[in-house]
């Protein structure tokens, strides 16, 4: 009796762990034929991307500074030495071609201004001269020689005094038919835009042989963002390269430009090459000084498989793309990103080829569905 106790017992113990061990399989199994199906709710809001084989391209970063366009700028000397008697405009101010910007009392001027009076008065007698020759010579008295005389000394009159209001015209004269000295000297802005630059004061004493310019005018809708390149990079430059320049004063507006300028010249102390980025500044938001970080494209002959940004998931520090066959056939890839550029990424994996189709949007929900199976 006692033995058939111990024999009920064990086998009620082996049948217990017989169905634990079935249920048990039976789970494993269950779980491991398990898969995610997109829902079609999930489906209408998912969009795709397809991989490309593209032209591997890398950036260069550079320092560098905004400056102006030196194609577009005015420089402004004296043309005759002078006082400053008053200044019209300011540092940053806009002009309009033909402005005043400063008046001048010059010595040179008056001396200009001699000159034309003088000519003025020698034209004026040369014509009197002229017509009383011309009715001396209806009246008889004169000879058609003294007519073709006078008419001569006329016209040297005439051409000697549009020398002289020429010169005045050149150098900014500022006379009035009142001023009777004419010392008045204006200098006027050659073309429209900002004052960049300003070395002159009222009551300064200006020469034009001194080797500073009195203004600077540039219009500012073009500006150079100059880059310092190292000689290990000069190769990669050429012109014509796509550029992206940002600021401090405006870090999230990326502004396009190329490379129009490369130096032939290595600077003798920093041993580096400076390339001149030319960017649009219509806005005028761009100011000549400020700090610029430049990234230039470098295209290299190599190709990489290549998608777009907003694919890439990144989970614990790794980077994962959904690669797509089906709606319930969606599977995590692990992928190296090597390169950004826009929305364009560069990747590695050896899994992945041309053509292939990942999720673009909303991929990150199915990445954490497919995760928690």
């Amino acid at each position: 009796m006692r033995y058939k106790k111990i024999i009920f017992v064990l086998s009620t113990i082996l049948e217990i762990l017989f169905f634990s061990s079935c249920n048990s399989k039976i789970s494993t199994e269950t779980m491991a034929g398990q898969k995610f199906c997109i829902p079609d709710s999930l489906m209408k809001n998912v969009t795709f991307d397809t991989i490309h084989l593209s032209p591997q391209i890398s950036e260069l970063s550079l320092s560098g500074k905004i400056t102006l366009n030196e194609d577009n700028v005015a420089k402004i000397f004296p043309l005759v030495s002078g006082h400053v008697s008053e200044v019209k405009v300011s540092l940053g101010d806009y002009v309009e071609k033909g402005q005043v910007l400063a008046l001048i009392r010059s010595s040179d001027m008056a001396g200009y201004f001699n000159d034309y009076k003088t000519a003025q008065s020698e034209l004026a007698i040369a014509n009197k001269n002229l017509e009383v020759t011309n009715n001396m010579q209806s009246s008889g008295v004169s000879s058609e020689k003294d007519v073709l005389v006078a008419r001569n000394e006329y016209q040297k009159a005439l051409s000697q005094f549009n020398k002289m209001k020429e010169v005045l015209k050149i150098n900014g004269s500022s006379f009035s038919i009142n001023d009777s000295i004419g010392s008045g000297y204006m200098i006027k802005a050659p073309i429209s835009g900002f004052i960049a630059e300003k070395n002159i004061n009222n009551g300064m004493d200006i020469r034009p042989d001194a080797n500073d310019n009195l203004f600077t005018i540039s219009d500012l809708r073009e500006v150079w963002a100059i880059a310092n390149v190292y000689e290990t990079d000069i190769p990669k430059i050429k012109l014509g390269s796509i550029a992206e320049v940002t600021t401090l004063s405006y870090p999230n507006k990326k502004l396009p430009g190329k490379v129009s300028r490369i130096s032939n010249i290595l600077d003798p102390d920093t041993k580096v090459m400076s390339v001149k980025i030319l960017l649009e500044n219509k806005d005028f938001t761009l100011k000549p000084g400020m700090y610029a970080h430049i990234s230039i494209r470098i295209p290299e002959s190599s190709k990489m498989l290549t998608l777009k940004s907003g694919s890439i998931i990144y989970e614990n520090n790794k980077t994962y793309i959904l690669k797509f066959r089906g709606k319930c056939n969606v599977t995590e890839q692990l992928v190296d990103v090597i390169n950004t550029i826009d929305d364009k990424s560069f990747i590695n994996c050896d899994s992945l080829l041309e053509n292939d189709i990942v999720i673009a949007r909303n991929g990150l929900f199915i990445f954490t569905e497919i995760n928690n199976l």
